[in-house]
Formats: C-alpha cells, sequence, structure tokens
C-alpha cells in the first residue's frame, strides 16, 4: 500500500488525509476545497483519483467516504502534519459548515426571527442559489451537521455551537430528521447556557419539539417545563415562540387543557411583540387545533381561518399550505368535506413542487382523510400508498405519519 501512497500526487495526498479529520460520514469536494483552501475542481480530481485507486469509496451524489478498514492509517499520516496546519483546516473544515448552514436560513425560513448572534467565520460558506438547493443541501449533511455540532462543542465554539443550532432548526422543520435535530438542539441550548443564557430556553424549546415529534413524549415534556420556566423573565419574543412550542408538545401528548394553557400564555407575550405576522398566524393555528381536539369546532375554525388569512396575506405560501391542515380537519368536523377538499387542493397547488417532504405528507394524508370522508377511495387507496413508500426511509420522525397512512389504507 505505500507504494500507492508514493505515487499519489500532493494534492490528492493532503485530499486524502484530510478525510480523516471529516467530522461526518462522507462528504463532497466543496468542503475539503474551502479547508485546504485549494480550487474546487482540483479537489474533485483527487477524489476521483483516490476512488480509482480504491482507497475513498464512493457513494450517491459525488459523495465520498474513507473506508474504515483505512482510516487508522490515514490518521496516521494526518499525525504527520504541522499541529498549526492541521488544526486551522479541521477549523476550517467545521467553519464551512457551520457558516453554510447559516447562509441557508433567508432562503429557507424568511419568515424567521433569529435569536442567535451571527459567528465570526473564517472559512467562505457556500451560497446556495435558490431554496431547492438549500433544502437538499441539508437533506445531503444532515448528519455531517450534527457531527460539526458536537465537534465544535467539543472545541469550546459556544458562538458556532448556538448559530449552527438555529440554522439546523429552520433548515431541519421541514423534513423528518428530527433525531440529528433533537441532538443539536440539545447541544445548543448547553453552549447558549454557557455563552447567551439569554435565549438558552429556545433550544432546550425546540429541542422539546423534536423530541415530540419522534415520539418521546415523555422526555418532550420536560423539555418543555424546563424551557418555560427559563423563558419566563425573558423578552416577549421569546417567552411566545417558547410556550408556543411548549403547547404543541403538550398537544401531542394529549395534556389539552395544558397545551391550551401554554398557548394562551404565548398569546398575552406576542400581543407585545411589535411586528410577527407569521408567529400571530403559528399560534392561532396552534390554538385551532386545540380547539379542535376539544371538540369546539366553531372556535376551531374561527383560529385557522384567521391563521390562514394571515400567512396568505403575508405571502408565506408554506405556512398557509401547513394550515390548511388542520383547517380542512375542522371542516370535515363542520360536515364541510367538499370545502375541506378545495382548501387542500388549493394548498398544493400554491406550494408546488416544494422538497418540504414533511410538509407535503401533511398535505397528502389531510387530502386522503378527507376523500375518504367524500366516499372516493379512489383517491385514498393512491395517496396512502404513495406515503406508505415515500416516507419508509424518510427518517425517523416521519413514523406517526407512515402508521397514520397505514391505518387509513387498512380502512378501506
Amino acid at each position: 500500500m505505500s507504494l500507492v501512497y508514493e505515487h499519489l500526487l500532493e494534492i490528492t495526498l493532503r485530499v486524502y488525509e484530510l478525510l480523516a479529520d471529516h467530522p461526518g460520514p462522507d462528504t463532497t469536494a466543496t468542503p475539503l476545497a474551502a479547508a485546504l483552501e485549494l480550487p474546487e475542481a482540483d479537489v474533485a480530481d483527487a477524489l476521483r483519483r483516490l476512488h480509482i485507486a480504491q482507497l475513498v469509496d464512493r457513494r450517491r451524489g459525488d459523495r465520498y467516504q474513507l473506508p474504515a478498514r483505512l482510516r487508522r492509517h490515514v490518521a496516521g499520516l494526518r499525525g504527520r502534519e504541522q499541529p498549526s496546519t492541521r488544526n486551522r483546516q479541521r477549523a476550517r473544515l467545521v467553519d464551512f459548515y457551520a457558516a453554510t448552514a447559516a447562509a441557508a436560513i433567508p432562503l429557507i425560513a424568511p419568515d424567521a426571527h433569529r435569536f442567535s448572534p451571527p459567528a465570526a467565520h473564517e472559512a467562505t460558506p457556500y451560497l446556495h442559489p435558490d431554496e431547492r438547493h438549500a433544502r437538499a443541501w441539508f437533506g445531503w449533511e444532515h448528519q455531517v451537521l450534527r457531527q460539526v455540532a458536537t465537534t465544535a462543542a467539543g472545541w469550546g465554539w459556544d458562538d458556532v455551537v448556538v448559530e449552527l443550532a438555529e440554522a439546523v432548526w429552520h433548515l431541519g422543520r421541514p423534513g423528518y430528521h428530527h433525531d440529528d435535530l433533537a441532538v443539536v438542539q440539545q447541544v445548543g441550548h448547553a453552549a447558549a447556557q454557557r455563552s447567551h443564557p439569554a435565549i438558552a430556553a429556545v433550544f432546550r424549546a425546540r429541542e422539546a419539539a423534536a423530541l415530540s415529534d419522534l415520539g418521546h413524549h415523555d422526555q418532550a415534556l420536560a423539555a418543555a417545563a424546563d424551557a418555560a420556566a427559563a423563558a419566563d423573565d425573558g423578552e416577549p419574543r421569546l417567552v411566545a415562540l417558547t410556550y408556543s412550542l411548549s403547547g404543541r408538545v403538550r398537544l401531542a401528548a394529549g395534556q389539552v387543557d395544558d397545551a391550551s394553557q401554554d398557548l394562551h400564555a404565548a398569546l398575552r407575550a406576542q400581543r407585545r411583540v411589535a411586528r410577527d405576522p407569521h408567529g400571530h398566524a403559528v399560534l392561532h393555528r396552534r390554538i385551532g387545533q386545540v380547539h379542535l381536539a376539544l371538540g369546539r369546532v366553531p372556535d376551531a375554525l374561527r383560529h385557522l381561518r384567521t391563521a390562514h388569512e394571515e400567512l396568505t396575506r403575508a405571502r408565506y405560501p408554506l405556512g398557509a399550505a401547513r394550515t390548511a391542515v388542520p383547517l380542512a380537519d375542522a371542516l370535515v368536523a363542520a360536515g364541510d368535506a367538499g370545502a375541506a377538499m378545495a382548501e387542500l387542493s388549493d394548498a398544493r397547488s400554491r406550494i408546488g413542487a416544494t422538497t418540504a417532504v414533511r410538509y407535503l405528507a401533511a398535505l397528502d394524508l389531510a387530502t386522503a382523510r378527507t376523500a375518504y370522508h367524500l366516499g372516493d377511495t379512489g383517491i385514498t387507496r393512491r395517496l396512502t400508498d404513495t406515503l406508505i413508500a415515500q416516507l419508509q426511509h424518510a427518517g425517523p420522525g416521519a413514523t406517526a405519519d407512515l402508521r397514520a397512512a397505514h391505518d387509513l389504507r387498512d380502512q378501506l
């Protein structure tokens, strides 16, 4: 094997050695080029050479992975590098991922209020051309970002960890990788407690929401209670967000009355925020869901219509589409399945072919339920069959939606 190494070009060897320090399971040329401060084309060529030499494995999407059988040997080679040079390259590698994730937030969530202060970045981020590309990037990199967060935390880079946790939350919500989401929020919470304690409750509340989506309701409730206790004396936007997420967690756990209390506490805080139409509308959506769970259909419709109108007026198509789901359920409960189907169809056409897979699945599930109430079992069968196929490998957060699709399909 040493003969193979001797024949590697210098750049190829540098790329090969850096793979020993890469925090995630696989990578592309872009972050390695940023870390090594080399042209991306040269790094891509080096990875192809390494693959031809059977020194790296190639995955879909031009992603490369150092085989486990070679990792110890490459780590030994890497140890010959000057510590200062190696540390700089490792830092730039982590910094590239954090900066690129932060740069994606305005594309993924233009309505987002960012609690974390911007971190200083040494590496230039990759700038995504559009929302679709940014979502796809997170789909490839979610496991890497989880490792980047824990690596940065181990180095004491609290500002980077907090900013990365913020970014991962906004990038991760539209998908089903809630296991990664929960871990990164937990790491972000610990970092915020050390560096920015005033916003630490945000990350604890977000961790609670991710745990809830994974079905870990006891852990989620404990995290939500911690977040609410820590946020009570905070600024209104923080209090509103924390209690809003706590209410969401309690509703998912079946604690409907407690959820109502939390959401109304959030609404009181929200009224003290200067301008946040998205946050205000989301609260009305969640309060509407509580009323629906309690069988108060007219109250549910009132709040859900308020949320839908506000999100539509503010041009948040994904938010409006998400609201169309409980609105359709409320319309079905009111005996107007036809109006429910019209709302869902309009929502689907407005968001088009978004890559926000969780929101699309929620719409399709609601459409399947509504079609079932209308007696159109053909649509129900087609949608549930498609959902079952799509969600089997979508991520651990898809379990509840997958179960709902199976349950509906079994009724046919």
